[in-house]
């Protein structure tokens, strides 16, 4: 299949085209204007979300049969503080996307990734929580990322296209940047394995428990999508089973080559908003053939060497 994918030059990205690589498809990647043209044997095409000519031109250079859409703002942080920012990436970003499938390509498939994050706060009772629970987010990043699911949703009733929503929970493994919980600790691992930082890691609530899957099964999904998914259909990509953040913290204590003393630090403890957030991955094992299949300690394990052969300033931005 000839795929382009928007926003390849990202964490997912980097993994998708992997994922594309492996199964023989002809593939073509998208950047930010003003980004470097990252170097490969395939096009590489300059894509504003917010430009629906740059877009448009995208996809009649390239003519591709399938399109997976990861480009976005995709920092939850970031967006509370920039709201207005993210909804239009994010919203009126997608929306762009899609109306360029219609004008230019509206026989492709395309695969539109949202977040679990459209769900907000789910009562206890609802969990493992799947597709048919309503949309109802609590941050503006959320908030954003339930507008483009509508949106894609929209496109496929009203206009016809061939549109399959995802819904990853989280999801780890190389690559990933800091600001989320895998990379900070194994950073922080790192340096206080090189001398950098003292033997303490402070910490604030580690209660929280949430669903998390290798970013390499993730893609899997998108890939399984494009060829099996329903066209209006939302997906959940998720293990089904929920870690507590305070276990991923041992694990990497664990593995440390090093003593690490972990102190709970008053000045960082927050309320936790949604004590777990576990999905129900069960249509998506049903009409995709999709399970998540790396193990949880495996990923993690990964990260740690990661950071481990990071140039020394690379774990500094951890401190």
């Amino acid at each position: 299949m000839r795929i382009l994918i928007v926003g390849a030059t990202g964490f997912v990205g980097g993994h998708m085209i992997r994922e594309c690589e492996a199964r023989g498809d002809a593939w073509a990647g998208t950047y930010r204007p003003g980004e470097p043209v990252p170097s490969a044997d395939a096009p590489w095409f300059p894509l504003d979300l917010l430009e629906p000519d740059s877009i448009r031109h995208a996809f009649d250079a390239f003519r591709p049969e399938g399109i997976v859409h990861l480009a976005g703002q995709a920092n939850v942080s970031r967006a509370q503080h920039a709201p207005i920012e993210a909804f239009r990436v994010n919203a009126e970003g997608t929306l762009h996307v899609l109306d360029g499938l219609r004008t230019v390509i509206p026989s492709a498939r395309a695969v539109v990734v949202t977040s679990a994050e459209v769900y907000g706060a789910v009562p206890p009772a609802r969990l493992p929580v799947d597709e048919d629970q309503e949309l109802a987010p609590g941050t503006p990043y959320g908030a954003s990322k339930a507008a483009a699911d509508i949106v894609a949703g929209q496109a496929a009733r009203g206009w016809g296209l061939h549109v399959v929503r995802m819904r990853p929970f989280n999801h780890v493994g190389p690559g990933q940047r800091l600001g989320f919980v895998a990379p900070d600790f194994a950073s922080q691992v790192a340096r206080i394995e090189r001398g950098a930082a003292e033997p303490v890691m402070r910490v604030g609530n580690l209660s929280a428990r949430r669903d998390f899957t290798d970013v390499r099964d993730i893609v899997r999904g998108y890939r399984n999508a494009l060829d099996d998914g329903r066209a209006g259909a939302a997906y959940n990509l998720c293990r089904g089973e929920s870690t507590p953040i305070e276990d991923i913290l041992r694990f990497f204590v664990s593995r440390s080559r090093v003593p690490i003393e972990v102190r709970r630090d008053e000045s960082r403890v927050r309320p936790v908003d949604v004590p777990e957030f576990r999905g129900d991955p069960s249509r998506a094992r049903r009409e995709l053939g999709w399970a998540a299949r790396r193990p949880l300690h495996e990923s993690l394990d990964e990260v740690l060497e990661e950071w481990r052969a990071a140039p020394v300033w690379a774990t500094d931005l951890a401190d």
